[in-house]
């Protein structure tokens, strides 16, 4: 059997009962390495790498042949039925919605709400992930005066586009970074002075 687990916002504070326990009785874990590095595991451990997509699905393939009744954990940051892994698995023509069971876990977005106090219900939510064509719908939420949580692509980026059709640079948006990590970081300023900063890939944004 192949779990798909959820891992939350990557401190194990934040870690399932449920998602640890499974863990730990796996025959294999893969993940990547501050993934693999929250578990006590018991199994083989398969660091991944940039090219997880091909590697899950060449050991997934494997598996499927000639090992499927042993137990295998795929760590999945955040939860996997949003912006995790679940979408990659599930796109594997081999594999059948029999063959795996999700562990959900605490999304980046559910994190982000906590720490700015807010109530997400009336927020849209987008990921930018490998999703260019979701800048266009974040512009026009933003020109709509929409509430708006996104996960960010590349931040600069992102923000210059939206600039370059029409936001203005005064604009406030709250970006929070590395969340649940000992260097989380939270900044509500114009988009003119987030332009200056550098960031890790681990953000969400969110405009009121």
């Amino acid at each position: 059997m192949i779990y798909i687990v959820g891992i939350g916002p990557g401190s194990r504070d934040y870690v399932t009962e449920k998602a640890v326990n499974t863990v730990k009785t796996s025959n294999f874990v893969l993940g990547s390495k501050r993934s693999l590095d929250i578990f006590e595991i018991n199994g083989e451990r398969i660091e991944l790498s940039v090219n997880l997509k091909n590697e899950l699905y060449e050991f997934l393939k494997n598996h499927k042949t000639s090992n499927p009744r042993e137990k295998v954990s795929i760590l999945s940051t955040g939860d996997p039925c949003f912006s995790g892994l679940l979408k990659t698995i599930s796109s594997f023509d081999f594999i059948k919605k029999e063959d795996f069971e999700v562990i959900p876990g605490i999304s980046s977005i559910q994190m982000a709400a906590t720490k700015a106090k807010i109530s997400w219900e009336n927020y849209n939510i987008l990921t930018l992930h490998g999703k260019e064509e979701n800048l266009k719908k974040l512009l026009n939420y933003v020109k709509n005066d929409e509430k708006v949580i996104f996960l960010p692509n590349n931040l600069k980026n992102d923000l210059k586009f939206l600039i370059e059709n029409g936001i203005s640079d005064e604009k406030e948006i709250t970006v929070l970074e590395n969340l649940s990590y000992s260097n989380e970081r939270i900044i509500t300023d114009k988009i003119s002075n987030l332009m200056e900063n550098d960031y890790s890939y681990l953000l969400v944004c969110i405009i009121n």
